[in-house]
């Protein structure tokens, strides 16, 4: 049974990358510093016969070695070990340390003789420098910004600002260079841009919804409605057929208690600085957001179906799941390998 599985699986990803027009460069160990010990690779590792790195392809994982708020470091490895499976080299922009923010908060505000507004400025000035400097030392031309479980508009707060800072600064960089591939969970990247975000749940649920794990295969999946004409739109042609009006819908796990609002002044202000919404919620809540460099910004998490890869397509019995882990594959395949 497992050897038919196995078939079924291997073809599907054959198809996969023969749609997605994706040449893979290769296989390679990781470094010993980054090394995961386990029993054998699973099944979506078989990409290549080669065994060598995609050198072209450099992904920067925001995370930190040190956990600081609950699932992250399980969550930011299996995320690791993903791209470890696409056999792209992955490197750790740890929030925490890539940055001194004492030490930059301090320097500023005495180089802004205690003027707090321009010590602000200053400090994300400084801060932008420096993880552009860790990013060029590193040869990162893909990043990668997982969710958070802690909250931009409500309890509980984050209790250090270094990740939401480094966001900011990654934000601008790739603003300065789209080069740079980007994607990630849209809250705390359009918060980077000064978009509203606002919550989505009621205060009794708050505390259910503050500690989600969307890699869980108990986690419900979120239907989303693409919006026609859209770069996301293109991408899941390959596996959806559209409605009469040309939208499409899919699923991906839903693990997040604030979206950006949606409102007129809000939608406006996505549009004047170059953001396109690709995807609402059954609801009418922001799913996607795209902006002028190709980029897609995710509500949910379709990167929790591709951790789930094996599982995902060999249940058989959940076709929504099976094709939304198709559709998912399409979205990491564009944010790698796109020109």
């Amino acid at each position: 049974m497992y050897k038919c599985y196995s078939k079924i699986f291997n073809i599907l990803l054959i198809i996969v990358l023969l749609l997605s027009n994706i040449t893979y460069a290769g296989v390679s160990e990781k470094p010993a510093s980054q090394h995961v010990n386990r029993k054998e690779e699973p099944a979506s590792t078989a990409l290549t016969a080669e065994n060598r790195v995609n050198d072209d392809i450099v992904i920067g994982l925001l995370k930190t070695e040190e956990e600081t708020y609950p699932h992250e470091l399980g969550l930011s490895q299996n995320v690791y070990e993903m791209f470890n499976n696409f056999r792209v080299k992955t490197v750790l922009i740890d929030y925490n340390k890539i940055i001194s923010l004492k030490k930059i908060q301090i320097e500023s505000l005495n180089l802004a003789k205690q003027d707090e507004t321009l010590a602000k400025k200053l400090t994300l000035d400084r801060i932008k420098v420096e993880v552009a400097k860790f990013i060029k030392e590193h040869k990162i031309n893909r990043i990668f910004i997982p969710g958070n479980y802690y909250n931009l508009h409500s309890e509980p707060f984050p209790p250090t600002p270094c990740r939401q800072l480094v966001t900011e600064a990654i934000v601008k960089i790739i603003d300065d260079n789209p080069a740079i591939h980007l994607l990630g969970i849209c809250e705390g990247i359009m918060n980077a841009k000064g978009i509203e975000v606002v919550s989505v749940v009621s205060d009794e649920e708050k505390e259910i919804k503050s500690a989600p794990n969307p890699q869980k295969e108990d986690v419900p999946l979120q239907q989303i409605k693409i919006v026609p004409n859209s770069r996301l739109a293109e991408l899941v042609a390959k596996f959806l057929i559209p409605n009469e009006n040309g939208w499409f819908s899919t699923y991906f796990p839903d693990a997040h208690s604030g979206a950006v609002s949606n409102t007129p002044e809000n939608r406006r202000k996505l549009e004047l600085l170059g953001y396109k919404v690709a995807a609402f919620s059954s609801d009418g809540v922001i799913e996607a957001i795209e902006d002028k460099h190709g980029n897609i910004y995710f509500q949910s998490h379709p990167e929790a179906l591709v951790v789930k890869l094996d599982k995902n397509l060999y249940l058989s019995n959940r076709k929504e799941r099976q094709v939304s882990t198709l559709v998912a594959i399409a979205i990491i395949n564009d944010f790698l390998y796109r020109g």
